[in-house]
């Protein structure tokens, strides 16, 4: 049937929805009630999004990771299970933020939560490796990043054993790498048997029995001193030396 609104504007109508009362306009009343029946009108945004996975996180005990929030007991204050209660105390998710808790066993409430950037989360974690050093304790990651280092070679040198001030210490590694290096070369130093001058032969030339000249013109002037059986009998000593560990084939045996 048709029906003149209230506006003013004639249309059809069902005669029987006009009658229950289901119809009362040609449209024109649908932003006011879409307006009566919202309550924040935020549940498309970031914050809205979070509020709502802080809550799945401590009710969903079958979520992956529910021995991290459900399981542990984590809970979501009363005041906040309201979407407009966590607005008013948090404000709006800054960009790049996302809450976090203070104290990682506590609850979600006012005053234990706050917005904070992933690597503020990653460094509030109880996975992290907390050290203490001259009155102050901050992760492994913090304590990388403020002396400059890999956290993958601060964790490496605290496994080995490392006390926590050479660890923290940026130069460390390359101190005990340049002893070591010393204490290698020192203990490959040699004398040339031909002209007596201090030389350092390769690790692998004194594995071979090598390493006994300094020089190739050394060389050979001391093999051309040498009388035939004793060159002889060098080169069989260095050919033995130097396959004493290699396979059959390798030295030439069938």
């Amino acid at each position: 049937m048709v029906s003149r609104c209230d506006c003013g504007a004639v249309t059809e109508v069902r005669e029987d929805c006009l009658k229950s009362g289901n119809t009362r306009s040609c449209g024109c009343l649908q932003p006011d009630v879409a307006h009566s029946l919202a309550t924040h009108g935020m549940w498309k945004t970031r914050t809205y999004r979070i509020w709502n996975g802080m809550k799945a996180r401590c009710r969903n005990k079958d979520s992956k990771k529910a021995h991290l929030y459900a399981g542990k007991g984590i809970k979501v204050c009363d005041r906040w299970l309201s979407f407009e209660n966590f607005l008013a105390d948090m404000g709006e998710a800054p960009d790049g933020m996302s809450i976090e808790r203070r104290n990682g066993n506590g609850n979600y409430e006012p005053g234990n939560c706050m917005w904070a950037t992933l690597k503020d989360q990653a460094n509030n974690t109880t996975r992290n490796r907390l050290v203490t050093h001259v009155g102050r304790t901050q992760t492994v990651a913090q304590w990388a990043a403020e002396i400059g280092v890999d956290p993958n070679t601060l964790l490496y040198r605290l496994r080995r054993g490392w006390t926590i001030e050479q660890a923290l210490s940026p130069t460390q590694r390359n101190t005990l790498r340049k002893q070591k290096r010393s204490e290698e070369r020192a203990q490959r130093r040699r004398a040339c048997e031909t002209c007596g001058a201090e030389f350092f032969p390769r690790k692998w030339q004194l594995d071979q029995g090598r390493g006994r000249f300094c020089s190739q013109k050394c060389n050979m002037a001391g093999r051309a001193a040498m009388s035939a059986p004793d060159a002889q009998r060098r080169a069989r000593e260095t050919r033995n030396a130097r396959y004493a560990d290699s396979p059959p084939n390798e030295r030439g045996e069938r």
